[in-house]
């Protein structure tokens, strides 16, 4: 990884406080549940690698996966049920799928290629008992191929070949004879792909409705159909020929409701309820229509489940635990299996606090004390519709590690408070949740007292558009602000930026321009000359989501209107990095950099950690540094 860097340098401090920005992602379950495997990255390592969780035992047992050039975000790990590791790997050259036979500990990994592919791309997902996993292969004609593996080190079995590209991928039978798959083919819906034959027929599903999980032992489909302006969630049991159920009180169910897994027999499903800003585990009963609870610490859970005779196998997560697997072995008589931690960090706890706010409250996630800690952060969450969770945040474990309390707000505009709550940015992106976060500022440099430095603001996405607008409304308010991957306005991202995004701006609004207020519209460029605080802007090279020529261009007119007052200005391009750059291998080097950035809030502190790590300042901000990390 490089990391161009133009400005004045942010300074890396690596000493004795130095705690790992561990982070997990990507996990898939093996067929039965008897491994999972997931990427992996440990600040003491600059590289990413696959994890291999052992779940055949009482708790969960890990191992490290080393592979010679290290993984990024856009890999996926998956193990068969006897411990070896299939490793889909996508990049600039093409995909590839390589396998890995038992791999251990401490050494890199033997790989046997088993496809390549240069143009288009793989997909890779999790079998039955008798077929390992399978691959969809997407050329660049827009065909798909299906692949069956053996497990072993062996030449995949071609299946089928369809003019057309298709998704989802869900079993329907035990004996993987029969796949789901959603087809982009005009009329055509939900197919059912029949391996050993080699052909596609129709799943048969009412008009707008979409399978989400079956339980093939049970042969009970759980559907999705938009009702009423809302997606309800129907039940098909087999012989049904009728409409589907859609229980009443599973519609209920109060909250962000993600479907985990079916139980083997189907009449169980597990659900991830989100309110606020903590998950909740319901096991709901398909039969009688109740739903229990699974009494889980307070924390977040990850839309991949799987649900055998071993148990209900569960991605969770607390702000003082990482990332990992638990086990609710049996519903009825819940008992949590949680991996143990061997390296026994003590990781801060978060909370939750209320605010005042314009309208009623803000609640933030909040690590350490923001009256009393030495600095304060205020990070502001992507989006618009997302929300900090209760989950585990390696950045803002090593901020509170360094007397750098956090409040992260979910404002106006933040999923998990409600419709209303969520729906006010909705064609007023900088407006509602500009507000709320201008005046939890205010109550905190109020909390906080003259004596004590001013918050600093961190964002990321869409939360570094608002930070940014922050720093341009009430610039005296904050003392610096770091950014990941800004945009310059809703419209100038619609006209560059990929299809998704473009369908996500016109649903909420993001072209409607605010012009009632002082600050008028919320245009970055318009609004440059206002940002008078120290500035450290961070995007990836190959962003996906919002181009790099938005920061590229931010940098630019920075440039050309804070030479009047001479505030430092840093931008930070990670080659080769996306949209998240702090989760990619060799992330835990630019988390470092924007953590240096925040402790040199500290008079002194940005000199002494520039000695310590070699940096130095240009007297020109055009000119760009580069460096090995």
């Amino acid at each position: 990884m490089m990391i161009s860097a133009t400005g004045n340098r942010a300074g890396t401090a690596v000493g004795a406080r130095e705690r790992p920005f561990v982070r997990r992602l990507n996990f898939r379950f093996s067929p039965a549940g008897r491994y999972a495997a997931c990427l992996a990255v440990d600040g003491r390592d600059s590289s990413m690698n696959p994890e291999l969780w052992d779940l055949t035992g009482l708790a969960p047992r890990l191992r490290t996966v080393r592979t010679r050039d290290g993984e990024t975000t856009a890999n996926v790990p998956l193990s068969t049920d006897e411990g070896d590791l299939l490793l889909c790997r996508s990049g600039a050259y093409g995909s590839r799928l390589t396998f890995a036979s038992r791999p251990d500990s401490g050494k890199a990994v033997e790989e046997v290629e088993l496809i390549s592919v240069r143009r288009g791309g793989l997909r890779l997902f999790s079998g039955t008992a008798r077929i390992p996993a399978l691959v969809l292969e997407t050329d660049g004609d827009a065909n798909t191929v299906v692949w069956r593996l053996s497990g072993r080190a062996a030449p995949p079995e071609r299946i089928i070949r369809l003019p057309y590209p298709v998704g989802g991928g869900v079993w329907l039978d035990e004996s993987g004879d029969r796949l789901a798959l959603v087809s982009t083919e005009p009329g055509t819906g939900t197919m059912v792909l029949d391996l050993p034959h080699g052909d596609m027929t129709a799943l048969g599903l009412p008009g707008g409705e979409h399978l989400l999980l079956a339980a093939p032992h049970g042969g009970v489909l759980l559907t999705a159909a938009r009702q009423g302006g809302v997606h309800r969630l129907g039940v098909r049991r087999p012989g049904d020929r009728g409409p589907t159920v859609f229980p009443d009180r599973l519609n209920e169910t109060e909250g962000i409701v993600v479907p985990l897994a079916l139980d083997p027999t189907g009449r169980f499903l597990a659900l991830s309820v989100t309110r606020r800003a903590r998950s909740h585990l319901l096991v709901h009963d398909l039969v009688a229509d109740e739903a229990s609870e699974i009494a889980l610490p307070p924390g977040e859970l990850y839309p991949t489940a799987h649900w055998s005779g071993g148990g209900l196998r569960l991605i969770h997560s607390t702000p003082d635990r990482p990332t990992g697997v638990i086990t609710v072995l049996e519903p009825s008589r819940p008992r949590l299996l949680v991996p143990r931690d061997g390296r026994r960090f003590r990781w801060t706890a978060a909370r939750t606090r209320q605010y005042p706010a314009p309208v009623g409250t803000t609640e933030a996630v909040v690590y350490g004390d923001p009256v009393g800690s030495r600095h304060l952060v205020v990070a502001l969450h992507g989006g618009p519709e997302a929300a900090w969770r209760l989950g585990f945040d390696p950045l803002f474990q090593r901020l509170a590690s360094e007397d750098i309390a956090v409040v992260a707000p979910n404002q106006r505009g933040s999923t998990g408070y409600g419709a209303t709550h969520r729906d006010a940015v909705h064609g007023a992106w900088g407006g509602p949740d500009l507000a709320d976060v201008l005046h939890l500022g205010r109550s905190l440099v109020a909390e906080r007292g003259p004596d004590r430095p001013r918050p600093m603001l961190y964002g990321a996405s869409y939360g570094a558009y608002l930070a940014l607008l922050a720093a341009a409304a009430e610039p005296d308010l904050w003392d610096r602000a770091a950014v990941v991957a800004p945009f310059l306005s809703g419209t100038l991202l619609y006209e560059d930026g990929p299809g998704p995004v473009r369908n996500l701006i016109d649903r909420l609004g993001g072209r409607e321009e605010i012009r009632n207020d002082d600050l008028g519209p919320r245009d970055l460029l318009r609004l440059a000359g206002r940002i008078r605080l120290p500035l450290l802007i961070v995007h990836g090279e190959r962003d996906p989501i919002i181009p790099v020529s938005h920061s590229r261009r931010l940098h630019d007119r920075l440039l050309q209107t804070r030479h009047v007052h001479g505030t430092p200005t840093t931008y930070l391009e990670v080659s080769g990095a996306g949209h998240d750059p702090l989760s990619d291998g060799g992330g835990h080097a630019v988390a470092l950099r924007v953590l240096g950035f925040f402790r040199a809030a500290s008079p002194g502190e940005e000199q002494r950690m520039d000695e310590g790590s070699g940096a130095r300042h240009s007297p020109r901000p055009s000119i760009r540094d580069k460096e090995s990390s």
